[in-house]
């Protein structure tokens, strides 16, 4: 009697363990991790291109509508196995002016 009553006391333990182990597992694989990718977007906007020149296609292009050829920073999730990414948001990157320097501006003759 104390056998059964101690065997049905651990199982009872160990269900709820298991049943939480599967939940975590199963919500790890539903939701991909946020990441952060700077790059340009392109021409189309259906794609970005990273600063290592690596391209993404992105899976709904109309988060990036009005940004076509500007270099931006967005937050997305990645699908790596065929380069996929859906932007969650984005944020416009300034870039900088260059200057070019004649000498023989006159502001540069005495």
């Amino acid at each position: 009697m104390k056998r059964s009553v101690l065997s049905l006391f651990v199982v009872a333990l160990l269900l709820p363990g298991t049943a939480a182990g599967q939940s975590d597992s199963q919500s790890k694989s539903a939701t991909p991790k946020a990441s952060t990718i700077s790059g340009k977007v392109s021409q189309d906007g259906k794609s970005l291109i990273g600063k290592n020149g690596e391209p993404w296609l992105v899976a709904n292009p109309a988060t990036l509508a009005g940004h076509e050829g500007q270099q931006v920073k967005v937050e997305c999730q990645l699908s790596s196995a065929d380069h996929n990414i859906r932007v969650l948001s984005v944020e416009t990157v300034a870039t900088q002016t260059k200057y070019a320097v004649n000498l023989g501006d006159a502001a540069f003759r005495r």
